[in-house]
């Protein structure tokens, strides 16, 4: 199965399901993509959340699953969203992470830090795998939180020209292809203002078209980049950023 473009990767829930199982061996256990959909679930209704959207993709032969939970926490602007993972082949432990959705341009982004609840070891039963989701959906409820918060936040920071091209730069180097540059440029600033939010949100709807599989690592080194601005922010301007003030000096 392609894994190249988000498009072509999407499956639907009954073909995760379907996956055949792996067997198990004296010390790897593997929580089957069913079993963990199932009790996701039943986590997510735990704590008086419903699901309002799902989407799934498959990769490497079927063995690793991602999952997008839309959740109905909403500000009518954005809702929640789950990131969960899942193999079969012992590449990753099971793990979810906190996300939002705005509705306007349909940008999906998460928070790229996995809280990875269980390995698959032996031992593991479909009680102790219910309790451990339940357990980790109530502990991913502050951290949905704190990640809208943050995301509204970058709203009040307003991008200069200079720190702008600063952070394109960033982004190009580590977040996005150079060949992604003019749609990116045509968003912020256009589409988006000129606020870190908008930057952000130019950057989420490039990103749109990549693997989902890839996003939750595209989004952590995104927000690292944004974080790392606002921490600099009161401080002495790189070389960079010194380079781009006096060159747009000699145009005043």
């Amino acid at each position: 199965m392609s894994s190249a473009l988000l498009g072509s990767n999407r499956v639907s829930e009954a073909e995760v399901i379907n996956v055949p199982d792996v067997p198990f061996t004296r010390t790897f256990h593997p929580v089957h993509h069913r079993d963990l959909i199932r009790v996701v679930k039943e986590g997510i209704q735990a704590v008086n959340l419903d699901i309002t959207r799902a989407e799934y993709v498959l990769a490497q032969n079927n063995q690793r699953m991602f999952a997008v939970y839309d959740l109905s926490y909403s500000n009518g602007e954005m809702c929640w969203s789950l990131g969960v993972r899942n193999s079969l082949n012992k590449s990753m432990s099971i793990g979810i992470c906190a996300g939002t959705r705005v509705f306007v341009c349909e940008n999906l982004s998460f928070s790229g830090e996995f809280l990875a609840f269980r390995r698959h070891t032996a031992g593991l039963d479909i009680d102790e795998l219910a309790f451990i989701a339940f357990k980790s959906v109530k502990r991913m409820v502050p951290l949905l939180k704190a990640f809208q918060a943050w995301h509204e936040g970058l709203k009040g920071y307003k991008l200069t020209e200079a720190d702008a091209k600063i952070l394109m730069v960033e982004i190009m180097t580590n977040v996005l292809p150079p060949s992604k540059f003019h749609q990116f440029r045509g968003l912020f600033g256009n589409v988006y203002d000129d606020s870190l939010w908008g930057f952000h949100e130019a950057c989420t709807d490039v990103l749109k078209d990549a693997n989902l599989l890839v996003l939750p690592q595209k989004n952590k080194l995104l927000n690292d980049i944004i974080n790392r601005y606002i921490g600099a922010r009161d401080e002495q301007p790189s070389a960079l950023g010194e380079f781009y003030e006096r060159r747009a000096a000699l145009y005043r």
